[in-house]
């Protein structure tokens, strides 16, 4: 403790200054235990509070420098280990607690603060059932956020490779203590921050980290790590703790596992597992496939059984055809054979001069018939022949032509004829049409 001189008097901030060295070199690095109570946050940043007991409180400063590295939320009512430093603030004579650090104090008052903060994430949907993505069946990548020191991600190595060998990318991560929460979700945003086209992005995420006290698990209960697991697009498994122990980033997964081996379990298949429904599939397909063949060898007998013998009936068409074609010439043969008969004995009754005599007869009428028509047709001609003369005369009577020849012209302008002076003007072009030529002339009065 500093030596106070022994002087008569002081001025108010030389009496400040002493009590303030006094208590600041008397107290270093201290923890106090009370309830937060009158919470007021700045603007500034900074935040004001006060820690009480049942009989006496205390004023308490953060400054803005230091609020996010605080791992609880001041808010009032809570119990709470203040780790700080003792100093005065002159202006107002007083003493305050500077906070570097606040703690939960006791299970029971975290347990309230997890059960407060389970209850307000539930309203606003990051547990809803509905929002869980699936979880592939048989993922070629594995993302896994842990401790890369710790025996977890050696555990998860080792089962994976005894179930079903695949590739697994670690993000490491602290899991406990100051920035934990942090990069945990650096490495949600780093997984899927990875393009699609990169053949490294894992298709699930697995977040893991071995037992501990409730305290050493509060990182998983924090806010930012639920909201980050919630939007997470890649499927996320958490396997934080042992069986009993349950965070809430378990309740905003995708799904939870109990421990971490045993989210390696249920990440990928067992191998031997597949290899004996592999070969019981084979075997029911083989004897699907035999019985199916079985069954169509029986239908197709049955089918063919039913299809006529071809070849015989073609043969037996064609034994028909040549029946027929026998009938029907032994029917001719004697269809003609009986005319032939009837021919001889018809042809013995004939007169045949008498006949010669007919058709003489018929040829002399044709011959007379055809010199009647040659005459008459004669006739007929020369009489159209001068109907005809005499009509060209009246054409060429009624003919312009014919009057050209006689003397005249007609007057022409373009193709209209001229008939009165009045159609046509001064300087007209006109054309003269004689009998044997024409005449190009202009009008001049």
């Amino acid at each position: 403790m500093n030596t106070i001189s022994n002087i008569s008097e002081y001025t108010v901030s030389q009496l400040n200054k002493s009590i303030k060295n006094i208590i600041e070199n008397s107290f270093f690095v201290i923890k106090v235990v009370g309830e937060i109570s009158q919470v007021k946050k700045h603007s500034s940043g900074h935040i004001y509070f006060t820690l009480k007991d049942s009989e006496s409180t205390i004023s308490a400063v953060c400054w803005r420098s230091n609020t996010s590295k605080l791992k609880v939320d001041v808010e009032e009512g809570k119990a709470v280990l203040v780790k700080g430093k003792v100093t005065t603030y002159s202006p107002q004579s007083k003493y305050q607690l500077i906070v570097e650090q606040i703690e939960y104090q006791g299970e029971g008052e975290l347990l309230k603060l997890l059960e407060d903060r389970k209850k307000k994430l539930a309203e606003q949907g990051f547990f809803d059932t509905e929002s869980k993505k699936k979880i592939p069946e048989l993922p070629k990548n594995i993302g896994v956020i842990t401790s890369e020191t710790g025996a977890v991600f050696r555990d998860i190595i080792h089962r994976i490779s005894d179930r079903f060998p695949s590739n697994l990318l670690l993000f490491p991560a602290r899991v406990q203590g100051e920035n934990s929460v942090q990069e945990i979700c650096d490495g949600i945003d780093f997984f899927n921050s990875l393009p699609n086209t990169n053949e490294n992005k894992p298709d699930v995420i697995i977040i893991a980290r071995g037992g501990g006290s409730l305290e050493d698990l509060m990182p998983f209960n924090d806010e930012k790590i639920v909201i980050k697991v919630f939007n997470s697009e890649i499927p996320i498994i958490s396997a934080v703790g042992h069986e009993t122990d349950t965070t809430l980033c378990d309740f905003a997964a995708d799904l939870r596992s109990p421990t971490p081996t045993a989210a390696a379990e249920m990440v990928v298949p067992d191998r031997n597992q597949i290899w004996l429904r592999i070969s019981d599939k084979f075997i029911a397909l083989e004897k699907y496939v035999e019985n199916f063949l079985k069954e169509k060898k029986n239908e197709l007998q049955l089918t063919e059984s039913k299809i006529p013998d071809i070849e015989q009936n073609i043969n037996n068409s064609f034994q028909n055809i040549d029946f027929q074609n026998q009938k029907l010439k032994t029917s001719l043969e004697y269809k003609i054979s009986d005319k032939k008969i009837s021919f001889f004995e018809i042809s013995k009754r004939l007169n045949f001069d008498k006949v010669f005599d007919n058709l003489k007869l018929i040829s002399e009428r044709l011959i007379a018939s055809f010199e009647k028509f040659e005459i008459k047709f004669g006739t007929f001609m020369k009489d159209k022949q001068k109907d005809l003369e005499l009509q060209k005369r009246k054409l060429d009577i009624l003919s312009y032509k014919e009057t050209l020849r006689r003397g005249y012209a007609v007057v022409k302008k373009g193709k209209k004829v001229i008939s009165d002076n009045a159609d046509a003007k001064v300087n007209d072009n006109l054309e003269v049409e004689f009998s044997k030529s024409t005449m190009l002339v202009k009008k001049i009065q």
